[in-house]
């Protein structure tokens, strides 16, 4: 509670007492307390002047230096605090000490956090010295910043074009239809192709970048085995739907370019929810799939790789009509020596992705997990210390198990930056 507050409630509590109780010193120390809050109140007329300066150029997530300008117009001591309201830089609160008339300059250490033309914003509190009563003043700014991105973010950014895509990854992971010499075709570049592929020419002629594209040897039917599950589809926030969403259109769109027939088996955590054989666009196979995100948080701890007890196999078995899972069922739905992706997240069931893995090992099909990590998906900002911590220690249980699944099937774990917008453009 304010000071205030807490003064106008003593005083309600005293003249209380003194009409119970009929005391004439609690209503004197009444009328005195409101009295004092009264000229408090009537003498709180403060005219503070902020201005701040800031340089011109700055480095992201490196600190420069600000130039405020403070000034009390008027005859009221009391403390000024100035606080930083943009989101794009980090400052910390200022404190100052103003009597009437005072000029002062202050200096503030701000730190970028976005790169680019930015905008500041910030806000004065001024304070009278018993703590009574505040009033808030606009902080006048001169100029913007123009701020350049670090040298370790450029570094960073190097290192993430370096990074194979996602969907180089999986081709290169199932080791389809590997290249002949029989010259194909000319197209236009998509991200996971060959950069060594790039026909420099073509590229030159036609202002775009052109690779070359070669016969492959095998059109093996290609599986997309997709959970579908409320668990797989919780999100905080809308975003890893939509992305789950765009991958498989990718995914499809993708290996139907190299003449591979795509199937597609959706499941949850007690069976088959769809087959869909003959999906004619990705827009028609999005649509079959009908996936919707669900509101909650989405599991961040994994379950354990150890065998469930005699009651929890009952339990299951009774849930899914069967002793098999969901995972194991669309395994099975997999004709032998076909390529298969599995859209899902180990963490939820690792002990039954692991089966469906030697599964598709005894039908000579090549699978790889797709595994959407749901820890890179929720949004860290206005995390507490330990929410971070919580999902900080969901990572790294996960980070295990997925060591443990690795043995058993090849795993690519991807978050919403491997999205790829340029193919996604094109669908």
């Amino acid at each position: 509670m304010k000071r205030a507050g807490v003064l106008l409630s003593l005083a309600a509590v005293l003249s209380a007492a003194a009409y119970l109780m009929g005391s004439p010193a609690a209503a004197l120390m009444a009328v005195g307390i409101m009295a004092h809050y009264a000229l408090a109140r009537l003498s709180f007329e403060p005219s503070v002047r902020v201005e701040r300066t800031v340089p011109e150029r700055g480095t992201e997530r490196e600190p420069v230096k600000a130039r405020i300008k403070v000034e009390n117009l008027s005859g009221v001591t009391g403390v000024l605090r100035i606080r930083e309201t943009s989101k794009s830089v980090f400052a910390r609160e200022l404190k100052t000490f103003l009597n009437p008339g005072d000029k002062k300059y202050l200096e503030q250490t701000i730190v970028p956090q976005a790169k680019g033309r930015i905008a500041i914003k910030a806000e004065a509190t001024f304070e009278d010295e018993r703590g009574l009563f505040k009033k808030d003043f606009p902080v006048i700014e001169h100029g913007e910043m123009t701020i350049f991105p670090s040298p370790r973010s450029i570094k960073e950014a190097m290192r993430e074009r370096r990074q194979v895509e996602a969907l180089a990854e999986v081709e290169r992971a199932l080791g389809i239809g590997a290249e002949t010499l029989d010259f194909e075709e000319l197209r236009e570049f998509l991200p996971g192709d060959d950069i060594t592929k790039i026909d420099w020419k073509a590229t030159s002629r036609l202002n775009t970048l052109i690779v070359r594209v070669f016969r492959r040897e095998s059109l093996a039917d290609v599986y997309l085995l997709v959970n579908v599950d409320r668990k797989f589809r919780r999100e905080l926030k809308a975003g890893k739907i939509d992305y789950l969403v765009l991958i498989i259109a990718q995914l499809f769109t993708y290996f139907r370019r190299f003449g591979h027939s795509v199937k597609v088996v959706a499941y949850d955590e007690a069976g088959i929810v769809r087959v869909i054989e003959n999906a004619s666009d990705p827009l028609t196979l999005v649509s079959e799939l009908g996936l919707r995100g669900e509101k909650g948080l989405p599991p961040l701890k994994p379950s354990g790789l150890s065998s469930p007890s005699t009651i929890g196999r009952l339990v299951l078995k009774m849930k899914r009509g069967s002793s098999a899972s969901g995972p194991l069922k669309a395994a099975m739905e997999v004709e032998s020596g076909a390529y298969v992706i599995m859209v899902d997240d180990l963490g939820l069931h690792p002990r039954e992705i692991i089966k469906a893995a030697g599964v598709l090992e005894r039908k000579g099909s090549k699978a790889v997990l797709l595994y959407p990590n749901p820890v890179f998906f929720v949004s860290k900002e206005g995390l507490t210390e330990r929410e971070l911590e919580t999902l900080y220690r969901g990572y790294r249980e996960r980070k295990e198990v997925m060591r443990k699944v690795r043995g058993w099937i090849k795993v690519i774990e991807v978050g919403p930056r491997d999205v790829l917008p340029r193919v996604v453009g094109r669908l």
